[in-house]
């Protein structure tokens, strides 16, 4: 008959400790499995970007079964996990990316690390059994403590993977966090409280870790050594006991936050390209705007003067010679171009000077402002598709977000 989960050894954060987990497999009973989820991240932008959520406890390592029925413990002692498959050339590139120690390499490689992409992806992480129950939505790695094993989520776009090496190297430190004893995990989430409090307000992390941690406080010194260890980072290194811990499963923490910062640098570098060529093409188009009113109010000025021209040679040309000489006429043109009184045959010579004129000029205008009508255009098909092509990263960096639409 199974054990109930209180009847069980557990650690000071409340985990059943693996050691627990393999007597109890091999003496046939059954535990409530533990996971650990990764979730994606939120970022402030034109669009939504990522959160990762984590939620999990610790377990503690021991000897010894005060808990196991009797001779339990005993009648495993000669027994010898098997040693686990040789990584693929995918996950010790990721080790690379992620700068893992020997050490953070071995507890990578013992995970059996899973890298799929999303149809494979879809469900492994959700709903991994009873206890303790996380959200499912934006998940995109999971660290299974019942088996110690990490699933992580690849993006399908060459710009995000750094995304996945930190959600690796996340789930990694996990992993790490376990072999550390009671008291080291004490001191150490001390000295990370302080880390994060340091931090600036809008520090996305703050967001991050509340949302991982939600209600379930004990896991909060595990989402606080894998969030700073991942991503917070000052010159020189943080706090140096907390740099030694790190040390045992990174070789190389500033290279590691720098995979944080440029991966989020692509989204936010490609966040403020759409930002500023949308802000100079709104101008530009409110300019254009305004010169196709002038050149319009132009156009209609050109074609009525045109007319009366017209009108008034027409009716000086039927006129006798004799009125003809004496007649005198004044003119203003549509530009405020004043024609003074004239004989009339003088002012009509300089009114068609100024319509050979306007015939030129006019329709050049027109088709310099249709060209940055034109240009105008094509900006905004391209502005639109780097917001689609924004779009389609954030959707990448979600497993689980439904398909564009075409």
């Amino acid at each position: 008959m199974p054990l109930s989960p209180e009847d069980l050894p557990r650690s000071p954060s409340g985990r059943v400790p693996q050691w627990v987990i393999d007597e109890r497999s091999a003496a046939g009973q059954d535990l409530p499995p533990l996971v650990t989820v990764r979730r994606r991240r939120r970022r402030p932008g034109l669009v939504i970007g990522v959160v990762a959520v984590l939620a999990a406890g610790t377990w503690w390592w021991t000897s010894g079964g005060p808990a196991l029925p009797d001779g339990v413990t005993s009648s495993l002692e000669g027994l010898v996990q098997p040693a686990p498959p040789p990584p693929s050339a995918e996950v010790v590139a990721l080790a690379d990316a992620a700068h893992l120690s020997d050490e953070g390499r071995e507890l990578l490689y013992r995970a059996r690390t899973e890298i799929l992409g999303a149809d494979e992806f879809a469900g492994r992480c959700r709903g991994v059994g009873t206890l303790p129950r996380v959200r499912a939505d934006g998940a995109v790695g999971c660290y299974l403590a019942e088996t110690g094993s990490i699933i992580a989520y690849a993006p399908s776009d060459p710009r995000l993977r750094g995304f996945l090496v930190e959600t690796v190297a996340h789930e990694t430190l996990h992993a790490a966090w376990e072999t550390l004893d009671p008291a080291e995990q004490t001191r150490l989430t001390a000295l990370l409280e302080s880390v994060v409090a340091s931090l600036p307000a809008d520090d996305t992390i703050h967001e991050q870790i509340a949302a991982s941690v939600g209600s379930t406080t004990e896991n909060r010194p595990t989402e606080l050594f894998a969030y700073v260890g991942t991503q917070a980072w000052v010159a020189g290194g943080l706090d140096g006991q907390l740099e030694a811990a790190y040390s045992r499963f990174v070789s190389d923490r500033a290279a590691l936050a720098a995979v944080h910062a440029d991966w989020v640098a692509v989204l936010d570098g490609l966040t403020a390209e759409i930002q500023a060529a949308s802000d100079a093409l709104v101008a530009q188009e409110y300019a254009n705007a305004e010169a196709r009113a002038t050149v319009s109010g132009e156009t209609a000025s050109l074609t009525f003067y045109r007319e009366s021209y017209e009108a008034k040679r027409a009716e000086v040309a039927s006129m006798s010679a004799s009125d003809r000489q004496r007649l005198r006429l004044s003119w203003e043109w549509w530009d405020g171009t004043v024609l003074p009184m004239a004989p009339a045959d003088e002012t009509l010579a300089a009114a068609a000077a100024l319509l050979a004129r306007d015939e030129v000029d006019v329709p050049a205008r027109d088709a310099a402002v249709a060209a940055a009508e034109a240009a105008a255009a094509a900006e905004r098909v391209r502005v639109e598709a780097m917001l689609t092509e924004l779009e389609t990263l954030q959707r990448d960096l979600d497993p689980g977000a439904p398909a564009a639409q075409p």
